[in-house]
């Protein structure tokens, strides 16, 4: 994974609860910026949401990553379930001190939810194509997902891809390169499916509402996994919230990553920069 810093990676398995958790750390270990904790989204992983910006966010400073793991047993799937994973993950390598929290789709979620109850680690907060509250229009969207998944495989995935990308990227590839640029989800199914479920049943408003970390939200013009409305409210709910509006689908993770990265980088390296309640005009790299 991520063959440039391969050698220079840390890495090893915490286990929580009966799960075994993954993390992965890089970048130097001390500098004028905390370290970034990066949280994937449903399906993914370090690598496979964070092949590109990890890499680049470590030249700059210390990053670490988790890779979110199923606890044992049967039980439904909860944000909090999630939370302890990335606390022991962040006490483990960054046990004082200040920390940076970025996290994407599920994971912005997740770490919306660990900002909220950990106000005194959390001092900056990247919120990327996150929400509040499942609606109608995410439970509709995800019922036709799962009837496809068991009955039409191939117009599962033709769904699937349709749904990630945005209809500008959509317009410039072909299918077989689309096949190239995603890697397929990661997990068992078992995880898969609770992690679907869990993706109903999404409610944090009262946590959202006590976050005090200076916070970007980062919503995605074309995204129709979870439409921008959905960024907006985040934008709207966090007091020292600023935010920013990418020309992509959802899996801007892919789609940008270097305009995500110079995004991040810019805020980390600033987040006072503009201040609470600013939409800030999207730059190129």
């Amino acid at each position: 994974m991520m063959t440039a810093l391969a050698r220079e990676l840390d890495q090893g398995v915490i286990d929580v609860g009966g799960a075994s958790v993954r993390w992965f750390a890089a970048g130097a270990t001390s500098g004028p910026l905390p370290p970034v904790v990066l949280i994937h989204g449903t399906g993914g992983s370090t690598e496979g949401h964070f092949s590109f910006v990890f890499p680049m966010l470590a030249r700059t400073q210390r990053v670490i990553s988790v890779d979110l793991a199923p606890p044992p047993g049967n039980a439904e799937l909860t944000v909090d379930d999630l939370e302890r994973q990335v606390a022991a993950v962040v006490d483990r390598e960054a046990p004082t001190g200040p920390v940076s929290v970025l996290g994407y789709s599920l994971g912005a979620v997740v770490a919306a939810s660990y900002a909220a109850h950990h106000a005194d680690r959390v001092q900056n907060l990247v919120l990327v194509a996150g929400w509040i509250t499942t609606d109608t229009q995410q439970l509709l969207r995800q019922d036709v997902q799962q009837q496809l998944r068991g009955g039409d495989p191939v117009a599962f995935k033709k769904l699937s891809l349709l749904l990630a990308f945005g209809v500008p990227f959509l317009a410039k590839r072909s299918f077989d390169e689309l096949a190239t640029v995603a890697p397929p989800p990661s997990g068992t199914p078992e995880f898969l499916a609770r992690l679907a479920s869990l993706n109903r049943r999404i409610d944090i408003a009262d946590e959202v509402a006590a976050i005090r970390a200076v916070t970007l939200v980062i919503g995605c013009t074309h995204d129709l996994m979870v439409p921008r409305h959905h960024s907006l409210a985040l934008f709207g709910a966090i007091e020292d919230a600023r935010y920013l509006e990418l020309s992509s689908g959802h899996a801007l993770v892919f789609e940008r990553p270097a305009e995500l990265h110079l995004a991040v980088r810019t805020f980390l390296s600033q987040p006072s920069r503009h201040p609470a309640g600013t939409v800030i005009p999207a730059e190129q790299p």
